[in-house]
């Protein structure tokens, strides 16, 4: 029987999504609580990866189990996962999907957010040099959204994104960017998020697009620089990554004929404020 989990949790305590041999991460403790709860080994597949510290709302895995493992009311699973499981994670759902289901490859979509504050005093907040909030980069310049709002118009549609993606060999880094948008909550200087919609991210994309902004944002280049950059193709050219805690998955669309995500659950959005 193959399953569906919908799930939420804070990045900050594990090692990234992807299970790694000693090392605490989200998969590697979720397919514990599902070895114990159905009794055998279950080995997962997700939508895709997050960097350690990165956050999700809504992570979508599937995986295999033995149907005689599993309850009559598959969906109660999600209770009695979630309770085996740290609080920095919730399982919003589970339900029972088709084999053709593939949690990465039948995905279309992904969309996350990166959460910003600008005008940041270290001194005043006390959260380190940087003034960081848990699930927000605190920048201590005013930036300039509207500069940066002109410079990520380069970055929609198809592109070869290799300055923004930390390669891996044999993969393309050609991706389409169908939604980049900047919007500033409240006054200036304030909360800043950047919302990003595509079919798929290469590794760091998302954390090194909000970086390059951030520059302009800061008015150390110019609003062109994004584009020359993402033409250059040469990583050497991008900007240091924005960190990670400010950037959250925040949705996994898929293809007709499969239902949409439940709303994520309340205890998902109390591990990270806004975020799962």
């Amino acid at each position: 029987m193959r399953l569906r989990l919908d799930l939420g949790y804070d990045g900050g305590p594990f090692h990234g999504l992807a299970r790694q041999p000693g090392l605490t991460t989200v998969q590697g403790v979720l397919e514990e609580a599902l070895a114990t709860l159905v009794g055998t080994p279950v080995r997962t597949t997700a939508s895709g990866r997050t960097d350690r510290g990165v956050h999700a709302r809504a992570q979508v895995l599937h995986g295999d189990v033995p149907a005689a493992a599993v309850p009559t009311d598959v969906a109660a699973l999600a209770g009695a996962l979630t309770a085996l499981l740290p609080a920095s994670i919730t399982v919003h759902a589970v339900r029972r999907v088709p084999t053709t289901f593939d949690a990465r490859f039948s995905a279309t979509a992904r969309a996350y957010r990166f959460r910003l504050r600008d005008g940041v005093d270290p001194r005043v907040h006390g959260r380190g040099v940087a003034g960081d909030e848990p699930d927000v980069w605190g920048v201590r310049a005013a930036l300039d959204v509207a500069a940066m709002r002109r410079a990520s118009r380069a970055l929609l549609g198809e592109h070869d994104f290799a300055a923004f993606c930390r390669r891996a060999p044999g993969r393309s880094t050609v991706r389409r960017l169908d939604v980049l948008t900047l919007r500033r909550l409240g006054a200036a200087p304030g909360r800043i998020d950047v919302s990003l919609r595509g079919p798929a991210f290469c590794h760091q994309q998302v954390r090194s697009i909000v970086g390059c902004l951030v520059e302009v944002g800061r008015g150390r280049r110019p609003e062109g620089w994004v584009g020359d950059v993402l033409a250059a193709r040469d990583r050497a050219r991008a900007a240091p990554v924005a960190p990670p805690h400010g950037l959250t998955l925040e949705e996994v669309r898929f293809g007709p004929g499969i239902p949409a995500a439940p709303p994520p659950a309340a205890r998902a959005s109390s591990a990270r404020p806004g975020a799962g």
